[in-house]
């Protein structure tokens, strides 16, 4: 298992970044497809992403079935209590041995918003497992900065 953890500040509020976490629509307009349900009175965010091959090591991308999608699931909480949030997100795609683990931790400050990640890569693949995690954190890290940034983007409006 690998560990990796992010943070950045962004300049929308919490209350902001989490309703354009948990809108189907931003997702959307991010290439995604997304649903939502109520889950009361949290939200569970389910997007699906064309997983593009020549973004993986190849060792995963040779067991990558053709039209795969990335399955993540968000679950957005719906009471904020003060200023701060924790948002769970798990993501695999079918037919690969990948399973990434979550925990978002959101912080407002002032008009904006300090994001914290720390996720948990694991393979179940044999003797090659261990590779694959280490070569998919800089893969996650770039794909998770890109979407969050482009998130926040949308929810400033």
């Amino acid at each position: 298992m690998r560990t990796l953890t992010l943070s950045h500040d962004y300049t929308v509020g919490l209350p902001d970044f989490l309703a354009a976490l948990a809108a189907a629509s931003t997702w959307e307009e991010l290439g995604s497809r997304a649903s939502t349900q109520r889950v009361d009175p949290d939200t569970e965010v389910t997007v699906r992403t064309q997983v593009p091959a020549n973004e993986l090591p190849s060792t995963l991308a040779s067991q990558l079935p053709a039209g795969a999608e990335l399955v993540e699931v968000y679950m957005v909480p719906g009471d904020v209590i003060g200023d701060a949030a924790e948002v769970r997100m798990t993501a695999h795609a079918a037919g690969v041995p990948v399973e990434i683990d979550a925990l978002i931790t959101l912080t407002g400050r002032g008009t904006g918003t300090a994001l914290e990640i720390r996720a948990e890569i694991s393979s179940s693949v044999p003797l090659f497992g261990s590779m694959i995690e280490q070569a998919l954190v800089p893969i996650l890290e770039a794909r998770l900065t890109e979407r969050l940034d482009a998130l926040a983007e949308i929810a400033v409006g």
